[in-house]
């Protein structure tokens, strides 16, 4: 199974300050097949302007993909943040330059995030809170057409004011799982976001189980990415997450030109 990492932010990204050429370099010393670079653009996200320069992005990227063209292959991609308030922006955008693979990720719902100062769990229990966004990714998949997979489908569970954020995936279960059904009905797939080791210890968002459910209701399309944005962050955990993609069932993971899945 080859070794990618298909989830890097750069400093053309708001919240990172990260050389592309630094996260190359290092994704060549790790031995990876291939990265792709996701860097964030979403619609008014409060308190920090994720946009993108689409310009100065394709220029410097291409520029290093021929470069190390001998070493590694790179891919230019995009995380979009998936807004039902902003469909006609957000597909806009993705269909205005020619990138290779796009991330859809929930981070905002009706101008609330979940970052400090975190205004969308006010007066919610947990339960609320992880429901109703839940319910939101759905709305999503079923919205948009513009991306490849879905990202980190429960990194929910990162934040919230409660003694315990973990999400009990049995409480919503029959939404996860018409999320998968709609994915793979629309031919998408999902990611395990390695950043997730961080708070759990021995898997990534979404955690295994889900995967395997993803699987067993026919998903094939899935890919590995650690939401890097440092250089000291890139391809780590992809050996652990490939040794459980095995496991579970999967061939290979997937690849993507000009956003379409590679055949190889």
């Amino acid at each position: 199974m080859r070794k990618i990492d298909y989830h890097m932010h750069t400093k053309f990204s708001a919240d990172s300050d990260a050389n592309p050429r630094e996260h190359i370099e290092q994704a060549i010393q790790l031995g990876l097949d291939e990265i792709c670079f996701t860097d964030h653009r979403d619609f008014d996200y409060p308190e920090m302007p994720f946009e993108l320069d689409t310009i100065s992005y394709f220029k410097e990227l291409n520029a290093l993909k021929e470069e190390y063209k001998h070493h590694i292959t790179i891919k230019i991609g995009l995380e979009m943040g998936l807004d039902l308030d902003y469909i006609d922006e957000i597909n806009a955008f993705v269909n205005a330059n020619p990138y290779d693979f796009v991330i859809g990720s929930i981070h905002v719902i009706h101008q609330t995030e979940f970052y400090e100062p975190a205004l969308y769990f006010k007066n919610k229990t947990k339960e609320q809170a992880h429901k109703e966004f839940f319910e939101n990714t759905l709305e999503c998949v079923k919205t948009f057409d513009c991306f490849n997979i879905l990202g980190h489908m429960d990194y929910i569970c990162r934040y919230g004011p409660y003694n315990d954020t973990s999400v009990n995936h049995s409480l919503y279960q029959d939404i996860i799982d018409e999320i998968f059904k709609i994915l793979i009905s629309k031919n998408k797939g999902i990611e395990v976001n390695t950043s997730g080791y961080s708070l759990r210890g021995n898997c990534g968002f979404p955690n295994f189980e889900q995967v395997q459910r993803y699987y067993d209701l026919g998903g094939r399309i899935i890919i590995v990415g650690t939401d890097s944005h440092t250089s000291d962050r890139v391809g780590e955990h992809v050996e652990d997450v490939i040794e459980e993609y095995q496991r579970i069932g999967f061939d290979d993971v997937s690849t993507f030109t000009k956003r379409n899945r590679d055949i190889l």
